[in-house]
């Protein structure tokens, strides 16, 4: 027969896992927990200013971009007024072009 007891799985092994972090850690780990918490927020600081930075060129952009719709627009319904005058004017035209500027 052999031996009694069960036998022992995943779930019964012991990891390092499994020990309490905060209360086991030494003093260089958690420097070295600090100054990797350190470096990646200056990273993350860096991907926020220049994501800023983005943003308001975008911002920027699309500013320029309503402001020439507008004076597009302006040019457009003058053109049309101007066009619109032209064609009531009693002036003679030569039909007989298949041409107009």
């Amino acid at each position: 027969m052999r031996n009694a007891s069960p036998r022992r799985g995943l779930h019964n092994m012991r990891s390092r896992t499994t020990r309490r972090a905060t209360a086991a850690q030494t003093s260089p780990e958690l420097y070295l927990k600090l100054t990797s918490l350190e470096i990646e927020r200056s990273r993350r600081v860096t991907e926020f200013e220049n994501l800023s930075e983005r943003l308001r060129s975008l911002a920027e952009r699309i500013r320029t971009i309503s402001e020439e719709q507008a004076e597009l627009r302006l040019r457009l319904e003058g053109s049309q007024l101007g066009l619109a005058i032209s064609q009531t004017s009693p002036t003679k035209q030569n039909n007989n072009v298949g041409f107009t500027y």
